[in-house]
């Protein structure tokens, strides 16, 4: 049941990521969500997760996120962890496109009837 939840907030975020649609982006994400990204700062709560993905405007245009190998605990009835690797597409404004492969750790809850991200890390998985 789990694996299927998280798939389907990976499709959520992959909608929300295909226009860099930054507010659809922090929706995803509970109102007191931390948040590490692959930037040198801890963003806490939906508005700094806001802030984040907004960092990347003009940067970015599209980014496909892909989680593969991972590996889901239940902590409860209504919460559970996710930790893999995500395989990261960044389409830049230029057209170009980078790959990179992340480490990922997801804690993911049911909040007002819908399933969102609580906790988000991510690291880069050649460091």
């Amino acid at each position: 049941m789990h694996d299927n939840i998280l798939y389907q907030i990976q499709a959520r975020w992959n909608d929300a990521a295909a226009t860099w649609d930054i507010k659809a982006l922090a929706r995803i994400y509970t109102d007191d969500a931390i948040f590490f990204g692959l930037l040198p700062r801890l963003f806490v709560g939906r508005p700094q997760v806001e802030e984040y993905f907004g960092s990347y405007e003009g940067i970015l245009d599209c980014v496909r996120l892909n989680l593969v190998e991972q590996h889901i605990r239940s902590l409860g009835d209504h919460i559970f962890i996710a930790q893999g690797f995500g395989d990261i597409a960044n389409r830049r404004v230029d057209g170009s496109i980078v790959h990179s492969r992340v480490r990922s750790s997801f804690v993911i809850k049911q909040d007002d009837g819908e399933w969102r991200i609580a906790m988000h890390h991510f690291s880069r998985a050649d460091q």
